[in-house]
């Protein structure tokens, strides 16, 4: 009867968990049903229309220290040839009589992005800028107590046009909003140690030989361009012997994802030109490519999120600095989507630090680009106490403006204990940069 029991109990939780699996799986497909331009995964614009409700901190605690990163709101594309190269591959097909009807209307409307994005590679665009100042202001209206006239605001970014851009547009917001106000910005490279760090160690792993085949497999599996170019083009020998199938297609499905960002948003899409399987079939391509090259990907190894352990340590050190101080204190980071993502990796906020192999179970753990690092997305740790002798501090993180967990024991979710959470990630990088020291010494 026991044998039987445990039996039954075994089966149970393996179906549960299965169960829980295909509920993920089942949650990002209606979300990108529900706003196709999520499919657009890290060119998603980010939601901004209601900031959502915060748990009440524990009785007497306040907000006095906030360490903000933010990614860049919606720019023009940086790479001009999104839009260039597309438009070359149109235009002489056209010239030959080889479009249908669908591939003269993708046309105009590939010229009509291309005229708008003319000359502003990178530039916020006026999405971008608006974006940047709700979220600032939603800020304010979240953690009154931060915004007082005795507080300091840091505010910096890396040198890339569209951060300064989206760092300007929230320095503005906030400083019409609070006056007298305390703030300094920056740009320098000084900033990337700590924003945008590089390791060419690491990320040399990133596509070896057994990453690079599996992808290819991947992709290989998730690709089938045929019906795409034949609504396109009237002649599909045409197609074999001068387009390449595979580049055009992700080409013109990155313009789809951008249109969000344009003035034409709402006005037309380029979604419609793909079936719901083919843009299933590229977001997971893309998915897939952003876990293994900022994630915690088994094939390279699983350590690319560790790229971002020097911002982390800042993180830590930050806030520990800050512990005695007198007067509220906000860092306001901008720099980019990819450091964003490996840093949510690392920290393991939601779970999104996931170790898998298997890139077909993306979906099935819940690992969405666009849930993780959307164009406008954050990390923002905020430290709570009840006065500057307090010995517990607490902290909460929002990931995208939402509540995020914690890989860490806590009894006050999803406030924990700022002793906790410091020495969980130290311990954290210790084991890794004692590994790596270990490696170099063999």
């Amino acid at each position: 009867m026991k044998k039987l029991l445990i039996t039954a109990v075994l089966v149970s939780a393996v179906f549960s968990g299965a169960s829980a699996q295909d509920n993920k799986a089942l949650m990002i497909e209606k979300e990108v049903k529900a706003d196709i331009n999520r499919a657009a995964g890290m060119f998603y614009a980010r939601y901004t229309a209601k900031a959502p409700k915060d748990t009440p901190a524990p009785k007497g605690k306040k907000p006095f220290y906030i360490n903000h990163y933010g990614c860049p709101g919606p720019y023009y594309l940086d790479k001009s040839e999104y839009y260039t190269e597309t438009y070359a591959v149109f235009t002489k097909a056209d010239s030959l009589g080889k479009l249908t009807k669908l591939g003269k209307d993708v046309l105009r409307r590939i010229t009509l992005l291309a005229q708008d994005a003319k000359d502003r590679d990178g530039e916020l665009t006026e999405r971008g800028a608006q974006q940047s100042r709700t979220l600032v202001k939603q800020m304010m209206d979240r953690f009154p107590d931060m915004f007082t006239p005795k507080g300091y605001y840091s505010v910096r970014s890396i040198v890339e046009n569209r951060c300064i851009m989206t760092m300007q547009e929230g320095l503005l917001q906030l400083s019409s909003s609070l006056r007298p106000i305390v703030a300094r910005s920056k740009a320098s490279l000084q900033e990337r140690r700590f924003m945008d760090p590089v390791d060419n160690e690491l990320t040399s792993q990133r596509l070896d030989s057994l990453t690079s085949i599996t992808y290819k497999r991947f992709t290989d599996l998730n690709t089938n361009d045929n019906r795409l170019m034949s609504s396109l083009f009237n002649d599909m020998n045409y197609v074999m012997t001068n387009i390449d199938a595979f580049k055009l297609s992700k080409q013109l499905f990155i313009l789809a994802g951008n249109v969000q960002h344009s003035s034409y948003a709402g006005v037309f899409s380029l979604f419609d030109i793909f079936t719901p399987e083919e843009i299933h079939r590229h977001w997971r391509k893309q998915n897939a490519w952003h876990y293994i090259n900022y994630g915690g990907c088994k094939l390279n190894g699983g350590w690319q999120a560790y790229l971002q352990r020097s911002t982390l340590r800042n993180m830590i050190h930050m806030g520990d600095s800050m512990l005695k101080r007198y007067n509220p204190l906000m860092h306001l980071r901008y720099t980019n989507a990819t450091t964003i993502m490996s840093l949510v990796c690392l920290m393991d906020l939601n779970g999104y630090g996931l170790h898998t192999a298997n890139l077909d179970s993306l979906e099935d753990y819940g690992w969405a680009n666009y849930r993780i690092a959307p164009l406008g997305g954050s990390i923002m740790m905020i430290h709570y106490r009840t006065d500057r002798d307090d010995p517990d501090v607490l902290v909460k993180v929002l990931l995208n403006g939402e509540e995020a967990t914690l890989p860490i024991p806590t009894d006050c979710a999803p406030y924990y204990h700022w002793q906790d959470v410091k020495r969980y990630y130290l311990r954290k990088l210790y084991r890794y940069e004692n590994r790596r020291i270990n490696i170099k010494s063999k």
